[in-house]
């Protein structure tokens, strides 16, 4: 397993490493494309479209059918637009402003459709409500990262990215060593209030190294205040828990202990980027 989890992640790492330096380079002022289009395609070409899918069959063993074609389609639109609503020339547009919005809407529309095309309405409003939360979860979540990226360059995105994970690492290092008071055991066990410490402390000092770091860094627009990426770093630790703990109570409910095996090592999508989805909002509204 822990084998698994190093390759994984190791290749993981040097993808996102690759996609950073690509995107930074070839899109925005004195590129070819448009500001972050390299992140957009592979989040709404890959990440979004396989993470909808994966939420929609953990909701489906749940017990709320959501419909799968509508969740992809509309988590993957939703996060194109806004991407689009977000893009210089494009942000003052009315209609673009408007276009998640619209999108929401369309898949309330077409999640109703769909839930009664069989001809019955036991347990419609339920998978209506599950298309609508899984589009939100893996399209609108994943939006806001790619939101930031038109105020930010990508290496900051990166630095987000790694600050968040480094409150998980921090809290489950000092979680194994430390830990001993359990910090909501009904819903995960293993987590403590050390753990808890932990992270905070590792994400805080992330906070600063990134802003320290985002200084010199190519697109970094004169870097992240020290205060700001202090604040970051705090509060990331705590959302990153939420994030986590939202995970942890669908795969309870659905009684699975990975959401797929999708990531040898890791798990699935949703095991992988439960922390980040829930911090995206936090990530463009400081570091924005």
């Amino acid at each position: 397993m822990l084998k698994h989890r190093l390759i994984t992640g190791g290749l993981l790492i040097l993808f996102l490493v690759l996609l950073a330096w690509a995107d930074q380079c070839l899109t925005g002022p004195g590129g070819w494309f448009p500001s972050g289009l390299l992140l957009m395609l592979a989040t709404c070409g890959l990440v979004v479209p396989l993470l909808s899918l994966e939420v929609t069959e953990v909701l489906r063993r749940i017990g709320s059918r959501a419909s799968g074609w509508v969740t992809v389609i509309g988590a993957t639109v939703l996060c194109f637009t806004m991407w689009l609503a977000a893009t210089p020339g494009w942000e003052d547009h009315r209609f673009v402003a408007g276009l998640p919005g619209l999108v929401l809407a369309v898949v309330l529309v077409l999640g109703f459709i769909d839930a009664c095309g069989g001809r019955r309405t036991t347990g419609v409003v339920l998978e209506v409500a599950g298309t609508l939360y899984a589009v939100l979860y893996a399209g609108g979540l994943m939006g806001f990262w790619l939101m930031l990226r038109q105020d930010v360059g990508a290496w900051v995105i990166m630095g987000a990215v790694l600050t968040v994970k480094v409150a998980d690492i921090g809290a489950y290092a000092v979680g194994c060593s430390v830990g001993r008071t359990r910090l909501i055991p009904w819903l995960s066990p293993k987590k403590t209030w050390e753990g808890l410490v932990g992270g905070i402390a590792c994400a805080s000092l992330a906070g600063i190294l990134l802003a320290l770091w985002s200084r010199d860094l190519p697109g970094g627009d004169g870097g992240v205040p020290l205060l700001q990426g202090l604040l970051f770093g705090f509060l990331a630790a705590w959302v990153g828990l939420i994030g986590d703990l939202m995970a942890s109570a669908m795969k309870r409910d659905a009684r699975i202990k990975d959401s797929s095996r999708i990531l040898p090592g890791l798990g699935g999508l949703i095991d992988t980027l439960d922390s980040l989805l829930v911090a995206g909002p936090l990530a463009w509204w400081l570091l924005g």
